[in-house]
């Protein structure tokens, strides 16, 4: 299987099925619906008309959290959605970033994550869920025509990547497009894999990448850095260990841990804010992929080399048909043989 092409943002209020069909008909596979109670509205009800509109591409919650929505509810809002598109969905999960934040709640500890991801799990498989002397379970599905829907956490730190790698079916990298960080991502997702009884084929494991399409080389780390700081950051979070990153990485992150700004964490701010301050061209170029498709090409080639069979990215415009057309058949392409 080549592998797949997403595309993320937050979805304006009742345009959930045009902004589906506009990335289906560019050739992307997987429509992600970003989370966040200030910038968008509902995502379950805008995927459902999602569903109802389009045919081929796979539609993916948020990641959405258990700080803000009870594993239940999560479940019994997305298997509508697999049942709608007839098995398209996939249920995003992670620990809470600017939906938390802008609910005055700190992002999920650990413990509660995994026992979280478990309870899902269980609803998705149409299992029992015990809670003390009641059992809980999706009944209202009856003879419906459901499949489990596959669970995608999203991560950036060791302890959340081992989780996934035990409890998830797809693993989303959001550690940057640096060969040496999905390496070593990978290499943590192996060795848990083997520690919980699971293999390579249990799961797919993509990355979530700043991207830019520039004209020449030189003009992508300036395009780069006012995409990086909002992804850079979930590796900022406390509970990692910054001291344990590479330098360039962490003269970044240690910044961003202090001072990062969730009023500047969306599409409509200027280029140049608090956050972009914090993020040098260097690190920029570092964390992201940036340049003319053929570079792109190159850069993406390599990352499915060392085991990313997915790519999540937000594009726009111009530079969102140029990936589209020039980069992405050509990845697939390289990645099918």
């Amino acid at each position: 299987m080549s592998v797949e092409f997403g595309t993320t943002g937050f979805c304006p209020a009742f345009q959930g099925a045009a902004v589906a069909l506009e990335s289906e008909a560019l050739g992307y596979d997987i429509q992600l619906f970003g989370e966040n109670h200030n910038m968008s509205a509902d995502l379950f009800g805008e995927m459902r008309a999602a569903a109802e509109a389009t045919s081929q591409i796979q539609l993916h919650c948020g990641p959405v959290n258990f700080v803000t929505r009870d594993p239940g509810v999560v479940a019994s809002a997305i298997a509508p959605i697999q049942i709608a598109s007839g098995g398209r969905a996939i249920c995003g999960i992670a620990r809470g970033d600017s939906a938390v934040a802008l609910a005055g709640r700190p992002p999920q500890r650990q413990a509660d994550l995994s026992r979280d991801l478990e309870i899902l799990g269980q609803y998705l498989k149409r299992e029992t869920v015990t809670f003390g002397d009641r059992n809980s379970r999706l009944d209202w599905i009856g003879d419906l025509p459901y499949t489990p829907v596959p669970i995608d956490m999203v991560c950036s730190g060791p302890k959340a990547i081992a989780l996934a790698a035990t409890k998830a079916d797809r693993i989303g990298l959001s550690v940057g497009g640096s060969r040496e960080r999905i390496r070593w991502a990978i290499e943590i997702v192996e060795r848990s894999l083997a520690e919980a009884g699971r293999t390579r084929d249990d799961v797919r494991v993509g990355a979530f990448i700043p991207i830019a399409i520039t004209n020449d080389r030189s003009d992508a780390p300036a395009a780069l850095r006012p995409r990086v700081a909002g992804w850079a950051h979930m590796s900022s979070f406390p509970g990692i260990q910054l001291s344990a990153q590479p330098e360039i990485m962490r003269r970044v992150t240690e910044k961003l841990r202090r001072d990062y700004d969730y009023s500047y964490h969306r599409a409509d701010v200027p280029l140049e804010n608090r956050n972009t301050q914090m993020v040098d061209e260097d690190f920029a170029d570092w964390f992201g992929v940036g340049g003319p498709p053929s570079y792109v090409v190159e850069r993406l080639i390599e990352l499915a080399e060392c085991g990313i069979e997915y790519f999540v990215s937000v594009l726009m415009g111009p530079e969102r048909e140029r990936f589209a057309a020039d980069v992405m058949p050509a990845v697939r392409s390289a990645t099918s043989e």
